[in-house]
């Protein structure tokens, strides 16, 4: 039985490898279909991801998956629009100690490593944009 194993593990490897071989040599993923890739992986980790943009002050928050103005694709969480609108108050007051602006921002940063690792561990390289939050997701490094 541990021959087995050991053997279909062998050849699965070998498959693996073959494939990567084989992809080296293919055009990369076009941003659609890596934006589609991406989303229904995120939804696969259990993530709510929200509709595609335009987003509304109806949507609830999530996972935005969108094709940036450099046609790279930025993943992103937005909080839901409760918490959004409250820590945007209070900042807007000049009160950026108040406890909805702490939580947001503790919100968004837990959120911002949590999603990096996810992203990574669906193998995807990723870096961040050049300002704020998120990661830009590149194609997968398998």
């Amino acid at each position: 039985m541990n021959r087995q194993a050991a053997n279909g593990y062998q050849r699965q490897e070998e498959e693996a490898a073959t494939l990567l071989r084989l992809a080296d040599g293919l055009a990369p993923v076009a941003a659609e279909l890596l934006l589609e890739q991406v989303r229904l992986d995120l939804a696969t980790a259990g993530l709510h991801v929200t509709p595609p943009q335009p987003l509304t002050d109806e949507d609830q928050g999530g996972v935005v998956v969108c094709i940036d103005d450099d046609g790279q694709v930025g993943v992103d969480w937005l909080p839901h629009a409760r918490l959004d609108r409250a820590a945007l108050d209070m900042v807007e007051a000049d009160r950026t100690d108040d406890e909805a602006v702490v939580r947001y921002e503790v919100v968004r940063s837990a959120m911002d490593t949590a999603l990096g690792a996810i992203l990574e561990g669906f193998r995807y390289a990723t870096c961040r944009p050049q300002f704020g939050f998120g990661h830009i997701a590149l194609q997968s490094t398998w």
